[in-house]
């Protein structure tokens, strides 16, 4: 039996092989074409075969999968369509297709090799080749139908089980290219249905600068009828209508945030220069209209919402950067947003760690914090092999009292949706995955198991992927969709499992002084404010946005959130001047009782509540005085000082905000011409003895 790795790696590799260069089917070698030197060189029509739809499953009559009539059951039949397309130069005549169905497989390597080469050994039910009139022009494309009723002598009747199906396309009987897709047949309806939790993490880059002006397209094209976005909510909303099947969904505020921004009128950054959107129009109107889907998907009975931290930082980012009072804030304002922009109420027990980051110090951070369940990314621990290869636990603990639960995605279904496979043939993919998902739950058909998917935020896959398999996935009678804490209580943790740690990833030691810095600086502008203002959240948000991992692997295109917001707190305190005297010279004729007027001025168009003071060692005590400046306000205050010396010597004029930190101050000079008392004091007893001195010359002298 072939370990989990080895199988994934074959997974990949024959998959990703298997789209890339097709090869002909039946073992035929392609038709050798005379070169114009007269050397024989391959030339083999190419075709490019995409699934557009298949029957996702089939049952028995018996297990209630099909209607009967009063005179026989009906058969259970596999509706399959695809479409051909011509990518050579040659017109592609006398075109039949060749279908061809296998043997059950009794493993899940089994049916993984099976959707790359024909089973070894290759018992074939059935096999039957089917002619189609007409031909396909070079360039051309066309749709053609299979029906394939599963009444062969070789379905086995008392089990149920996955089917290899093989269709080819051929012309002049020369395969051409083929699609290997699973049949799933079942005899009787499950007894043992596997838990399946699944969460779905939607989430952008960010993708705008500190003015607001979006950078990329991105998002735009997301949001397109046929975008990855739309049809990915669309088909969220599609599973929960009907039938409320459970399904986590994280949301990401920095998602909701740009959404929010488009919907008011945006603009945007092409290659062509910058362009307009107004609000009502193009991505505006269908930023509105996912904002609206969100708010229904994420309101859902059936939903458990859980939210991202508002810039999707890494935990261990923040932590090993010195950041980590921030993650308080970080989850705050994300649940904040996804309750004020879409109703929600986020269960704050479950979370995603973005970007599936994760440490040691990050789960005992975040189980401060009252988080009990983890989505994580496969390979976020290391789990030991498991007995025949079957799927691992999905759920394990992360810590040694087992309180914070990690759900582990099985990594086999993890990597054939991140395949190639997906992207070339979404259908075809849904329906290869489904099929795995059909192999794990045959593993142990009568016991009760789960498994967890969690697709990532940097997973990109094609709008027509999640339509399809959240509608299957959400039918399929073997499996039973569940919550992540259903999941948890169902299958509580064991022994906790190694994370396995790779090393975080963080931004510079300036990047973070700098965040820091500016961080307090808008604390101190804040306390400045004499009125209600926008600002200072603003500013934080600009500061919360810089620490996004979205901006590890660009840490310039962050960083300019810090210097806008640096740069806007300056500006505030540079608005608020003080000076005295002209030329800043000021002259006092007395040490007490001396006057110095200062003129302050507000440049800004807020209301500072600040104090003026003025520092010298030369002053007695430190005169000051509170004031409130209205926008453009200028005013004169008049300082009464005493001296503590004469002649000429510096004062410094501060502004100070309330809560004690100096956010501007200027200088001038002082020019003291007033005697010091004992100087005054000195010179008259001087002046006193030389007056007798004088006066000695004037008293008769004593003759002898």
């Amino acid at each position: 039996m072939a370990t989990p790795m080895r199988r994934l790696v074959v997974l990949i590799l024959a998959v990703s092989f298997s789209l890339l260069v097709p090869p002909p089917a039946g073992g035929q070698t392609p038709t050798q074409q005379p070169s114009p030197t007269g050397s024989p060189s391959p030339t083999p029509p190419v075709v490019q075969m995409v699934l557009l739809s298949q029957t996702p499953w089939a049952a028995s009559p018996v297990a209630g999968g099909a209607t009967t009539t009063a005179e026989a059951p009906q058969v259970p039949t596999i509706e399959l369509r695809f479409r051909a397309t011509n990518l050579g130069v040659e017109t592609l005549e006398d075109l039949t297709i060749g279908v061809t169905l296998f043997g059950r497989v009794l493993s899940r390597t089994a049916y993984e090799q099976s959707l790359v080469a024909d089973p070894v050994p290759a018992v074939v039910i059935e096999a039957e080749t089917l002619a189609r009139e007409g031909g396909i022009e070079p360039g051309q494309r066309r749709t053609f139908d299979v029906s394939l009723p599963l009444d062969a002598p070789g379905i086995d009747p008392a089990s149920s089980g996955i089917y290899p199906l093989k269709v080819d396309l051929r012309s002049a009987g020369v395969p051409l290219a083929a699609i290997r897709t699973p049949v799933i047949y079942l005899v009787r309806e499950p007894e043992q249905p596997l838990e399946l939790s699944w969460t779905f993490v939607l989430h952008e880059p960010i993708a705008f600068r500190p003015d607001g002006v979006f950078t990329s397209t991105a998002l735009e094209d997301a949001l397109r009828p046929r975008g990855s976005l739309t049809r990915q909510l669309q088909a969220l909303q599609a599973v929960l209508t009907p039938g409320d099947t459970p399904i986590d969904v994280a949301i990401s505020p920095v998602l909701v945030t740009q959404l929010l921004r488009m919907r008011d009128g945006y603009v945007v950054q092409t290659s062509e220069g910058t362009r307009e959107v107004p609000a009502d129009e193009g991505g505006a109107a269908a930023a509105d209209a996912a904002l609206g889907s969100l708010a229904r998907i994420a309101t859902s009975p059936a939903v458990a919402v859980s939210a991202l931290p508002f810039s999707a930082p890494e935990i261990p980012s923040l932590i090993s950067g010195g950041l980590a009072r921030d993650l308080d804030l970080q989850m705050e304002r994300g649940r904040e947003v996804l309750s004020t922009a879409l109703g929600a109420a986020p269960d704050p027990s479950v979370f995603r760690p973005p970007g599936g980051a994760l440490d040691d110090a990050a789960v005992d951070a975040l189980a401060g914090r009252g988080i009990r369940i983890l989505a994580l990314d496969p390979g976020s621990v290391e789990s030991p092999l498991q007995p025949l290869g079957f799927a691992p636990p999905p759920v394990t603990a992360l810590r040694e009292n087992a309180d914070v639960a990690g759900l582990l995605p099985d990594p086999a279904v993890s990597t054939l949706i991140a395949s190639p496979l997906v992207d070339d043939d979404p259908i075809l993919g849904s329906q290869v995955a489904l099929g795995e998902l059909a192999a794990i739950w045959q593993e142990l058909p009568g016991q009760a198991r789960g498994l967890t998917l969690v697709f990532p935020e940097d997973l990109e896959l094609p709008g027509a992927f999640y339509g399809r398999f959240l509608q299957t996935v959400a039918g399929a009678p073997w499996l039973r969709p569940v919550t992540a804490a259903d999941l948890v209580a169902a299958f509580p943790p064991g022994d906790p499992n190694t994370l396995a740690l790779p090393t975080p990833r963080s931004f510079g030691a300036f990047y973070v002084d700098e965040l820091k810095q500016t961080r307090r600086r808008v604390d101190v502008y804040r306390s400045m404010l004499a009125a209600p203002s926008p600002e200072p959240e603003r500013l934080e948000t600009q500061l919360l946005l810089a620490e996004s991992g979205d901006f590890l692997g660009d840490p310039s295109a962050g960083f300019a959130f810090v210097r806008d917001a640096s740069a806007h707190v300056g500006s505030a305190f540079g608005a608020v001047r003080a000076e005295a005297g002209p030329g800043g010279l000021v002259t006092l004729t007395s040490r007490s009782g001396s006057t110095i007027p200062i003129r302050v001025t507000n440049d800004a168009e807020e209301a500072y509540r600040v104090s003026i003071a003025l520092v010298s060692q030369y002053l007695e005590g430190a005169p000051h005085e509170d004031l409130v400046l209205g926008p453009g306000e200028a005013r004169e205050l008049t300082f009464e000082v005493d001296l503590k010396a004469t002649g000429r010597f510096p004062v410094l004029i501060q502004v100070v905000a309330p809560i004690g930190r100096v956010v501007n101050e200027s200088g001038f000079v002082v020019r003291s011409t007033a005697y010091s008392r004992i100087a005054l004091i000195i010179t008259i007893a001087a002046a006193g003895v030389l007056l007798l001195l004088w006066a000695r010359r004037f008293v008769p002298r004593r003759s002898r």
